[in-house]
C-alpha cells in the first residue's frame, strides 16, 4: 500500500509514439477506403473505424491505438506504451499490412518517413534540481555566457537537431510542471508534478520508390534508436 502512494505522490510517466510515411498520392484508397478499413481493422485488432473523405482510420475505443491510411500518407499512433518493442511491433505489423493491400503497391514512392516519440518521466525531487541537472549535465552555458546574462536561470530547454547512420533526428527537452505537461498529455491522468520532457523525431526523405523491406526496416531502426538515445539522455540527466 505505501509503494502504491508513493507511485501516486510522484505521479506516472508518458509516452507518445508516431509513425508516419508520405509518399506519391495513391487515387485507389478513394475506392478502397470500405474494404481497406475493415481488413485493418481485424488485422490489427481495433474495432473502430471511420471512413473520411481521402482516408481510412481504425482505433481503440480509447484512441490510445490508432491507425490510418490516406491519399497521400500513412501512419499509426500508440500511447503510453509499455516496452521499448511495443511501438515498433505494431508500426511494423500495420505497415507490412498495408504494403500487402491490393492497390497499395510493395515500394510507394516515399516523400518522407519518420518516428516520433514524446517521453515525460516523473522527477521525485524539486523543479530546479532537476533544472540545475538538466543545466549543469545536458545544456551547460559557459561560463563566459553566466558573465554576461548576470541572472539566476529559472528555466531551461530548446531544440538540438541531429543527423546519424540512421538519418536526421530532431530533439526538444527540458524540465517540465504538470502545468505544461498536461497540455502535450492530456489524455493522461496523474502527471508528475516535476518530469523530464524528452522529443525526439527521426527521419529520411529518400524522395524515390522504396521497398517495403527497406521501410520496414526503417521503422524499427528509429523507432529502436529513438527509445534507447533516451534513456541514455535520462539517464545522464537524472541518475546519481
Amino acid at each position: 500500500m505505501e509503494k502504491v502512494m508513493e507511485e501516486r505522490d510522484k505521479g506516472q510517466p508518458a509516452n507518445e509514439h508516431i509513425f508516419e510515411i508520405r509518399y506519391k498520392p495513391n487515387p485507389k484508397i478513394l475506392d478502397y477506403r470500405g474494404t481497406w478499413a475493415e481488413l485493418i481493422s481485424k488485422h490489427m485488432g481495433l474495432p473502430d473505424w471511420r471512413i473520411l473523405e481521402n482516408r481510412v482510420d481504425v482505433f481503440d475505443k480509447e484512441t490510445k491505438n490508432r491507425c490510418f491510411v490516406g491519399f497521400r500518407n500513412s501512419g499509426c499512433t500508440t500511447r503510453d506504451a509499455p516496452t521499448a518493442n511495443y511501438f515498433p511491433d505494431q508500426a511494423v505489423k500495420f505497415f507490412r499490412y498495408v504494403l500487402s493491400l491490393d492497390g497499395f503497391g510493395k515500394a510507394p514512392f516515399v516523400e518522407r518517413i519518420g518516428v516520433r516519440i514524446r517521453f515525460l518521466t516523473p522527477h521525485t525531487s524539486t523543479f530546479d534540481d532537476l533544472l540545475n541537472r538538466y543545466a549543469n549535465r545536458y545544456l551547460k552555458m559557459t561560463e563566459a555566457a553566466e558573465k554576461a546574462i548576470r541572472a539566476k536561470l529559472i528555466d531551461i530547454g530548446g531544440p538540438l537537431n541531429f543527423v546519424d547512420k540512421h538519418g536526421n533526428f530532431n530533439t526538444s527537452s527540458g524540465p517540465m510542471i504538470d502545468e505544461q505537461s498536461s497540455e502535450l498529455f492530456p489524455w493522461k491522468e496523474n502527471l508528475p508534478k516535476v518530469g523530464l520532457y524528452y522529443d525526439i523525431d527521426y527521419w529520411q526523405k529518400p524522395m524515390q520508390e522504396v521497398s517495403d523491406v527497406e521501410i520496414l526496416k526503417i521503422i524499427s531502426t528509429f523507432a529502436k534508436e529513438a527509445w534507447e538515445r533516451h534513456e541514455r539522455v535520462k539517464q545522464l540527466i537524472m541518475g546519481e
